[in-house]
């Protein structure tokens, strides 16, 4: 058996690739538990944290519960009727998580599985359980993990925080957008600096565009692409790496400082089976009223991370281009949207956080042209809320609040998001709580996060 240390190379390995760790199980909502969290970052976002034993299995539930109160601003005059106004409860995440090693080795893994729709665009919404991550850790030794299964891409750092250690009641809607989804392939981690960490990863690509579904796929799919090529690299300027496990930053904390970039290409069409007329890919059989032969997506990102005594800074830039080649002669689509999200906190006392964050995407022309007359070029939106922490220093159990302020109309996304196989209105509404359809939009959300 490896020592406590190297399965703890194997957990931050499954961190910086998946994005969809698992804390330390056994639950105890007291101070010393939330002082564990805090100590130890590989038990608190790490399904193989230190306690975790060769042979043995963790066991851990997450549970979101939200309130969601949306208020469009038609863009024409009676078009939405009643619809204007949407009320309703939702369960957007009801998460069960696995972990354990295999007796006798250096290889660990990880399933997961949600019963809620927070990632699939709103076409899961009947309870059954649909599997997330199923991915194995080996640790070839102290610095290198190789990892293998279905993960979560680890391109894009907000995405790659867990549900319930993430700011506001939701990731942003430039997020939504622009993360790849999930995959399948290998990887490989390192994890052997104190100053930086990098991950590489060969898979079969990702869906994408308001899409972010799990793609548990055979490797005929029609939804597969033929490959894809993911690199994320970490430097840690000031501070230590568990800081750097979720977006808050605790009173009492120490400055901290992490800069991180990534980049992903995926390219479809050349091989496998294939939904639309000339080949492709079954998540882009059209884009903008064109059947898609092949399709090509590139994205890259840079982002920021500094923390402080009870106030914390995010800011991240992501880019992409899609250049897709169309069954017509002459109709070859090429365009580049880019995003920004700027978030900070501040602790206003021991158990209650304020924050605030600005996020929008800046569509290509070819876009705001094919969204008509009056489409705004840019979507702005504006979050502010609380967070009120049950246990001090502790994620296990909150309550968070926020409004959400659309400040442009939903024109664009509305095309792009239908174009990409996904209902019509901002990306991924059934997450976002956005509906689109609208000249602007007014949110109100509230949610309890459960973690035991």
């Amino acid at each position: 058996m490896r020592t406590t240390m190297q399965k703890n190379v194997v957990g931050l390995a499954l961190v910086a690739a998946s994005g969809m760790a698992m804390a330390q199980s056994g639950l105890d909502l007291d101070r010393a538990y939330a002082a564990e969290l805090r100590a130890d970052a590989d038990s608190r976002s790490s399904m193989l944290g230190a306690t975790s034993e060769a042979g043995g299995l963790n066991v851990q539930v997450l549970m979101q519960m939200r309130y969601t109160a949306n208020f469009r601003d038609e863009l024409t005059a009676g078009a939405l009727g009643d619809s204007d106004t949407t009320l309703g409860f939702s369960n957007p995440r009801s998460q069960v998580r696995l972990s354990g090693a295999v007796e006798g080795t250096d290889i660990s893994g990880q399933v997961v599985f949600d019963f809620g729709n927070a990632t699939d665009n709103g076409r899961h919404t009947d309870g059954t359980a649909q599997l997330l991550v199923a991915m194995g850790a080996w640790a070839i030794d102290d610095d290198w993990t190789m990892l293998f299964g279905q993960w979560h891409n680890p391109v894009v750092a907000e995405e790659a925080f867990l549900p319930e250690h993430t700011m506001a009641v939701e990731r942003s809607g430039m997020n939504e957008f622009f993360n790849p989804g999930y995959t399948q392939g290998l990887a490989f981690a390192y994890t052997g600096s104190d100053s930086f960490k990098f991950v590489g990863a060969v898979s079969d690509g990702a869906t994408y565009a308001g899409n972010p579904s799990p793609t548990n796929s055979a490797f005929n799919s029609q939804g597969e692409d033929d490959i894809g090529l993911t690199g994320r690299f970490d430097w840690l300027a000031a501070g230590t790496w568990d800081q750097f496990g979720d977006m808050t930053s605790w009173k009492g904390s120490n400055y901290g400082a992490k800069i991180g970039a990534g980049f992903h290409w995926q390219t479809a069409g050349g091989t496998n089976p294939s939904t639309s007329a000339g080949g492709g890919n079954a998540i882009f059989t059209t884009l903008l009223g064109e059947a898609v032969d092949e399709m090509d997506i590139t994205l890259w990102t840079v982002d920021a991370q500094i923390e402080g005594d009870g106030w914390s800074v995010f800011a991240a830039y992501i880019g992409h281009k899609l250049e897709a080649n169309g069954v017509t002669a002459g109709n070859n689509i090429d365009l580049t949207n880019h995003g920004a999200v700027v978030q900070g906190s501040l602790f206003l006392s021991d158990q209650f956080e304020a924050f605030a964050r600005w996020d929008s995407i800046f569509w290509d022309d070819v876009l705001t042209t094919a969204a008509g007359a009056g489409a705004d070029d840019t979507t702005h939106t504006i979050t502010v809320g609380g967070n009120y922490y049950f246990v001090p220093e502790s994620h296990a159990a909150k309550f968070t609040f926020d409004a959400v302020f659309t400040l442009d109309n939903s024109l664009v996304s509305d095309v792009v998001v239908g174009a990409a196989g996904g209902t019509a209105g901002a990306a991924d509404a059934t997450t976002t709580g956005l509906l689109g359809t609208s000249d602007s939009e007014f949110m109100l959300r509230g949610q309890m996060t459960l973690l035991f």
